[in-house]
């Protein structure tokens, strides 16, 4: 059956919109897809405004001028040669065959776009996992996800634990140390494949117009490296509060002065969690952080999911050789230049 696939525009906004309900649909961007509203209208209409650069893509799949299927990727960490999946749908009358379509597709436009990787959060039970490795999608670690649903915390905050005394709030002048901080606790494949910066680290005090904030509000913690073997950040705790709930990041040092402090920021985090609203909360784990399930389980958190964290290579940069200007001295004493 003949097919197309194309950039989608207002009215097939409009249309996947309407079909709503026959569609099956893969949110693949935790945390926003747990402590977020489902906006998916609003997050489309986004990809329509007339701004350069874009940070919004949406492709569709359609037969006969119908649209069945579509895709949608973002810049991620507002970086345009990055994106990340978001969105994979499909009616259910569509074969298999359309979301292997439908992410081709996204690989074909990223490619045009200067995009040199493109990353996705699967659930490693999704059946449609296959097809991102099909496709050259590599697994390079991979994230628990635990929950607390019924999150009610009303107690004080702990301020006579000496841990607490001992963590402050983040500020933008933490990048650096928090970018060392994550290249000694992330396993090298993993910094390969994110290849995070300094740039990433800070705090942006830029206001966002209404149609293209996620409304979320974020609160973080750092504390000093206690195991005497530097002077920067011996850990990192995050509070991202949605409408939905919170979602929770920490990353610290394995070392046992650091590990003392962590169970101090992660009650912490919790206390402002409740101050903010009791809702669910929601904390992604890598795997390489498994010593953390067992803080979380004693706080009434329990094991929800594991997903696969996959990225597809688009294009490598490399540094090349360029021919340069040389000066030496001539035999009649001028100077003279040559490559």
């Amino acid at each position: 059956m003949a097919y197309t696939m194309r950039q989608a525009n207002i009215i097939d906004l409009f249309s996947i919109a309407a079909t709503r309900s026959k569609q099956r649909v893969l949110r693949l961007n935790p945390p926003y897809t747990l402590v977020q509203p489902d906006a998916l209208l609003p997050d489309l209409l986004r990809s329509q405004l007339p701004m350069r650069p874009r940070f919004n893509f949406v492709y569709v799949y359609a037969e006969r001028g119908r649209v069945l299927g579509y895709v949608q990727a973002r810049c991620r960490w507002q970086r345009r040669d990055e994106w990340a999946i978001t969105t994979l749908a499909a009616t259910d009358k569509v074969s298999d065959r359309a979301w292997e379509r439908l992410l081709a597709e996204a690989i074909r436009a990223a490619g045009e776009e200067g995009v040199i990787r493109l990353f996705v959060k699967v659930p490693k039970e999704e059946p449609q996992l296959r097809t991102f490795r099909a496709l050259g999608f590599t697994q390079y670690t991979a994230e628990e996800i635990w929950g607390n649903l019924y999150f009610n915390q009303n107690s004080d905050d702990d301020e006579e634990n000496p841990y607490r005394t001992l963590i402050r709030r983040r500020s933008s002048r933490d990048a650096w140390d928090l970018m060392q901080l994550y290249s000694a606790v992330t396993p090298a494949v993993v910094q390969r494949a994110e290849l995070l910066t300094t740039r990433q680290w800070h705090i942006s005090h830029i206001p966002r117009p209404w149609f293209l904030s996620q409304g979320l509000l974020e609160n973080s913690y750092v504390w000093q490296d206690e195991s005497g073997k530097s002077e920067g950040l011996g850990g990192y705790a995050r509070l991202l509060t949605g409408a939905r709930g919170h979602w929770v990041t920490t990353l610290y040092r394995p070392d046992p002065g650091n590990r003392e402090i962590a169970p101090a920021a992660l009650d912490l985090i919790l206390w402002k969690a409740a101050r903010l609203g009791n809702k669910p909360v929601y904390c992604g784990l890598r795997e390489y952080q498994a010593e953390v399930g067992s803080l979380l389980e004693e706080r009434g958190f329990h094991l929800l999911s594991d997903q696969a964290l996959l990225v597809k290579y688009l294009a490598e940069p490399i540094r090349e050789r360029q021919p340069a200007l040389v000066p030496f001295l001539a035999k009649n004493g001028e100077l003279a230049t040559t490559k």
